[in-house]
């Protein structure tokens, strides 16, 4: 029985190697002492695959942390690994859950590392014991089932080539094969929810429901159906970054968080927004025109017929001084061209007369409370009220431009994308072209 697993065990690794990573990948391997990691250790060196072995010292344990840390030396380097042993400090975290800032601790050491040596993977021994116990903790929380899935063998970052096997399994791998290991005997303490499923909930369950761990082992596949049905109603309810509010209101309601989250994670906030959050954007289909939500740095802003996606990247103020001798040269700023000319070019997007500007213009940003007289208008008109009556996109509003006299004048608002009637900006009744006029600024855009 042992030798029997003790093969299976081995050909489950060299299999999952192959299937994830080229035959030289190099990697980081987490050796803790403790039975799961000496065996993940020992199987490494059976596949004869290089690892640099970290092994992380908590200082918790005095003596007995000092051993572990010796023994993980002392092995990897029979067994022809480079080892690097890192001790902590505990009293930093104190004020912390210890569990908690260790785990901290421990994976940005590993990502650093990975870093630094350029390996392929953070290689750990998490087995099929530490999945059911990492999906009841989700259980327990409330998380929902796309949460079910728990830890996966190879998520891109994290290599776990033991979880389809338990303690049972690696134990007798370790007796089979005369690997020494050492016992934590603080693992034996309840205090940690870990350690309380482990040590006396899981034992209850045993003898009270035989095979339940075998039932939260099958919630991974209801997890994967429950997130793939979720991506596809999300998928037919957007387009390009977009909610179509016809479509997403259609949705029962039970299923608007659900794809809500959907689109929040996919946007990289997964863990970024709280439950109150998440219901409070269920009201998204009720917002006015023009205003917006925000979750972390992404801003959801009602548009016509849809809610719009976008990260909340900050724009990076303009102000650029053009003199006439600039501007006869030609000027060029993120795709606009302003030239002045003797001649008025039948092409130009925008023409105004030079002649009655304020020299030096300013191109610049716009600011509340800016406005212009537009072109046949007596009055003025706020450039905010503008480019809400072209129709410009509230998302893109904040990137248009306005060109100033040095009187401040504004004589023209320049569109970062076309209006609804084609329009690539607005001039100034102030700076129309006539008959007398003899010389020219145009503005053209690529």
């Amino acid at each position: 029985m042992a030798k029997s697993i003790s093969k299976k065990i081995q050909k489950h690794l060299s299999q999952s190697l192959a299937d994830y990573f080229d035959p030289d990948a190099f990697f980081i391997l987490g050796v803790s002492g403790g039975l799961d990691s000496m065996a993940l250790l020992y199987l490494f060196h059976l596949l004869e695959r290089e690892a640099l072995v970290v092994h992380i010292n908590y200082g918790k344990r005095g003596k007995q942390a000092d051993k572990d840390q010796e023994l993980v030396e002392q092995l990897a380097f029979q067994w022809g690994f480079e080892c690097c042993s890192i001790r902590l400090n505990p009293k930093e975290a104190e004020g912390e859950n210890f569990q908690n800032w260790a785990r901290k601790q421990r994976y940005q050491f590993f990502r650093d590392l990975k870093s630094d040596s350029g390996a392929e993977a953070i290689v750990t021994a998490h087995h099929q014991d530490d999945q059911v116990e990492t999906i009841l903790q989700k259980l327990f929380r409330g998380s929902g089932p796309a949460a079910w899935q728990g830890m996966r063998e190879w998520d891109g970052k994290l290599f776990r080539p033991l979880l389809n096997f338990d303690k049972e399994d690696i134990l007798a791998f370790c007796e089979a094969e005369a690997i020494p290991y050492r016992t934590d005997e603080s693992n034996q303490s309840s205090d940690y929810a870990r350690n309380f499923i482990r040590n006396e909930f899981a034992q209850q369950m045993d003898s009270l429901l035989p095979g339940w761990k075998q039932n939260i082992l099958n919630l991974p596949e209801q997890g994967k159906l429950f997130e793939a049905s979720i991506t596809e109603i999300t998928e037919q309810v957007t387009n390009n970054n977009s909610i179509n509010l016809k479509k997403y209101a259609q949705l029962p309601q039970i299923l608007k968080p659900a794809v809500l989250k959907t689109l929040l994670d996919q946007f990289g906030l997964e863990g970024v927004y709280s439950k109150g959050q998440l219901e409070a954007l269920t009201e998204l289909e009720f917002l006015q025109p023009g205003k917006s939500m925000k979750v972390g740095d992404l801003v959801l802003t009602r548009e016509r017929g849809g809610i719009h996606l976008q990260k909340n990247e900050s724009i990076d103020e303009i102000s650029q001084k053009i003199s006439k001798k600039i501007a006869h040269e030609g000027y060029s700023l993120n795709g606009i061209t302003l030239k002045k000319t003797k001649k008025p070019s039948g092409k130009a997007a925008l023409k105004l007369d030079a002649s009655k500007l304020s020299w030096p213009l300013t191109l610049r940003s716009w600011s509340d409370g800016d406005a212009l007289q537009p072109l046949g208008m007596a009055g003025h008109q706020k450039v905010s009220d503008h480019l809400t009556n072209r129709k410009i996109p509230s998302h893109f509003k904040e990137k248009a431009l306005v060109l100033c006299g040095s009187d401040s004048t504004i004589y023209a608002i320049l569109y970062p994308v076309p209006a609804t009637n084609n329009e690539q900006g607005a001039i100034s009744e102030l700076a129309k072209c006539e008959s007398t006029s003899t010389t020219f600024l145009t503005i053209n855009f690529s």
